[in-house]
């Protein structure tokens, strides 16, 4: 990705002066500037708790959770996908 930056004279002098005084390159400066900017930005860490698939069978605390959770969501009435049209009529 490529980026402008627009610098005073000012500014061009002390950045030149802080990569002369360590040795590296301008755009080395404004690159670790950006890419430490954008760390700080970023979450530092992901909330909650993920389970990622191992391939091991379901374990049965794990089956029984499941299934709590689908009683909880279910509806007393049917989904539209369970229902089964038996006339359907010419088409």
């Amino acid at each position: 990705m490529a980026m402008q930056i627009t610098l005073s004279d000012e500014d061009y002098a002390l950045l030149a002066a802080a990569a002369a005084f360590r040795g590296a390159p301008i755009e080395t400066l404004v690159h670790e500037a950006i890419a430490e900017r954008y760390a700080e930005s970023a979450p530092k860490k992901l909330k909650g708790v993920y389970h990622y698939p191992t391939g091991e069978p379901l374990s049965a605390a794990m089956r029984a959770e499941n299934e709590r959770i689908a009683a909880s969501l279910a509806s007393a009435t049917p989904w539209a996908s369970d229902m089964v049209i038996e006339d359907r009529g010419p088409r």
